[in-house]
């Protein structure tokens, strides 16, 4: 995969101060959604160098950080080391050739990733398998740009809800002249 050889050179340097302004805004978004039961076992799926996942870490239970980029995934245990965090796990996974998680999860979150996979539709729909009952959806992406980057958000939620999940919401957390951020949330 090309993109997983640019996310390998980009690792070492990606964390820039506006992909951590970023990320710590997407994680304002997603923390209100990891209560009660649904923060028992999470995972990062294409967590990249863990900005958002190594935020959420005292809300959850376990968190599983997956990428398909053993660059970014170093980058992800680096940070480990420094924390004194026992509940996370990495895996290296190239989930657009199908996802199997070691175990069902309560929540999955991406952030920023569904917009670099050409077929996320197939993807969507086996996310859903990997969910326990009652599991969430929680998705992270830039709103639909000049550029073509990105996703019109409720165009979005239909494809969601047509891949089989339930309760889909969206909501825009992040807006300028230049760009948007929206988090799609959607229950098993």
């Amino acid at each position: 995969m090309n993109h997983i050889h640019k996310f390998n050179q980009l690792a070492s340097h990606y964390d820039s101060s506006n992909n951590i302004k970023m990320a710590e805004l997407a994680t304002e978004a997603i923390r209100p959604f990891l209560n009660d039961e649904r923060s028992e076992k999470v995972v990062d799926l294409g967590c990249g160098t863990g900005l958002v996942g190594l935020e959420l870490l005292e809300d959850v239970d376990s968190m599983l950080f997956v990428d398909g980029s053993e660059k970014m995934l170093e980058q992800v245990e680096l940070k480990l080391a420094e924390t004194s965090a026992h509940n996370a796990s990495v895996r290296l996974m190239d989930f657009e050739k199908g996802i199997q998680l070691p175990e069902k999860v309560d929540t999955i979150i991406m952030s920023l990733v569904l917009h670099h996979i050409p077929n996320y539709q197939a993807l969507l729909a086996s996310l859903l398998e990997q969910l326990n009952e009652d599991g969430q959806l929680l998705l992270i992406e830039m709103g639909k740009q000049g550029h073509g980057h990105g996703f019109d958000m409720n165009q979005l939620a239909e494809e969601v809800q047509g891949a089989g999940f339930a309760n889909v919401e969206a909501d825009i957390f992040f807006e300028d002249q230049n760009s948007s951020r929206f988090l799609l949330r959607a229950t098993k």
